[in-house]
């Protein structure tokens, strides 16, 4: 986790760049600590690596997921639940055919 003077270390004027210091500016990313780049002491930009982005954005999706199950479960809490057997039956499916479909192998790049 990034603490105010990681931060306030890694605010870069977007000068900087044309004048020929990206590579330094580079050079000092690290994965927990972004560099925040400023125009008239404006934040416009954030820059971080692949792998802190990666996170950020799986970390947002899990956020608004768990969001939508909240929701979900505020909305129907007074609901009694249904029995996984019902639903078989109302798709007309047994156990036994769940059972029977081959477990599928699942490659990440």
């Amino acid at each position: 986790m990034s603490t105010a003077a990681n931060i306030i270390g890694n605010i870069v004027p977007v000068s900087d760049f044309s004048h020929g210091k990206a590579s330094s500016i580079f050079r000092g990313l690290t994965d927990r600590i972004p560099v925040t780049v400023v125009k008239n002491n404006r934040p416009v930009a954030v820059i971080t690596t692949p792998e802190e982005f990666a996170y950020l954005s799986e970390a947002e999706e899990s956020i608004v997921l768990l969001e939508l199950a909240l929701e979900r479960l505020a909305v129907n809490s007074d609901k009694e639940a249904v029995p996984f057997d019902e639903i078989l039956a109302g798709f007309n499916i047994s156990q036994a055919d769940i059972d029977a479909v081959p477990d599928a192998e699942i490659e990440f790049e």
